[in-house]
């Protein structure tokens, strides 16, 4: 998924969970399992050479690989100004890429962060994904508990 997929579901969950720290592990938690349904990323690499932090970008080599670029720099910057009240979720939900991609590759080569993803794609990757279903229900039933 892209940003602004990422960001939407962090302002979900800061707008369902209200609370700071419950927002900040769903919204974090929501970003692999997130990316591992993909259903569709960047298909041309960049040329080697490129900056990298422009590489987390689809490589915009033909006219549709460019109107998805542009579409997608407008929905980050349409998304962040239309849910900026929800600041804190998408924050959180676009943390692994902001530190992955903008911090970590430019600057030592690697993303270990979704390198972790990646490796997680097994049994364990089933059981953080229970464990982030889990921690959202609990939180709303606990809520509600304390609203009635």
């Amino acid at each position: 998924m892209f940003a602004p997929a990422h960001m939407a579901i962090g302002a979900l969950a800061e707008r369902g969970l209200e609370q700071k720290a419950p927002t900040a592990v769903v919204a974090l938690l929501s970003h692999p399992i997130l990316d591992r349904a993909q259903f569709w990323h960047a298909p041309y690499s960049w040329p080697s050479g490129s900056p990298v932090i422009l590489q987390f970008l689809p490589y915009p080599h033909d006219l549709p690989s460019i109107f998805v670029l542009i579409t997608l720099v407008f929905l980050t910057i349409g998304v962040a100004i239309l849910l900026r009240q929800y600041w804190w979720g998408m924050l959180w939900a676009v943390s692994p890429d902001i530190v992955d991609w903008i911090i970590l590759r430019p600057t030592i080569g690697q993303s270990p962060i979704h390198d972790l993803f990646s490796r997680l794609s097994t049994p364990w990757g089933f059981a953080v994904e229970v464990v982030f279903v889990a921690v959202i229900v609990i939180t709303l039933v606990w809520r509600r508990r304390i609203a009635v």
